[in-house]
């Protein structure tokens, strides 16, 4: 596993909201693990494996609460989406051996395009 710098979460932090999938899908409460111990329920995940390692770009990584990430409600599939709708392709060029378009098209048509503006977020829905 890679060092993530310090400063790209810290970046992350102020840019985006808490849980970047209830900000998006409104899906779920934000909650931490049933034994209460955890103080801080928001966390990172890095959402892509490339070459056998975490991509440790700022648009590969999400905020997400315990229960999405770690919890009963973790969907690799939502956050491989919501990363994506942080990336340029020019971000996604430096990684080659994936077909980054047929991965939006397929992601958005099941959930809709996210739109990640300003540190604003909503789905647009597609088809």
């Amino acid at each position: 596993m890679h060092e993530t710098p310090k400063r790209v979460f810290e970046q992350i932090e102020q840019e985006r909201p808490p849980c970047e999938r209830n900000a998006l899908l409104h899906d779920h409460v934000c909650s931490g693990p049933p034994d209460g111990l955890l103080k801080n329920i928001y966390q990172m995940e890095h959402a892509w494996i490339y070459a056998g390692k975490q991509i440790i770009k700022k648009w590969a990584i999400i905020r997400t609460c315990w229960w999405a990430h770690q919890g009963p409600g973790l969907d690799k599939k939502i956050n491989h989406w919501i990363s994506l709708g942080h990336a340029t392709d020019e971000d996604l060029k430096e990684f080659p051996r994936r077909d980054w378009e047929q991965e939006r098209r397929y992601l958005n048509a099941l959930y809709g395009k996210p739109v990640i503006k300003n540190n604003q977020m909503h789905v647009m829905q597609t088809g």
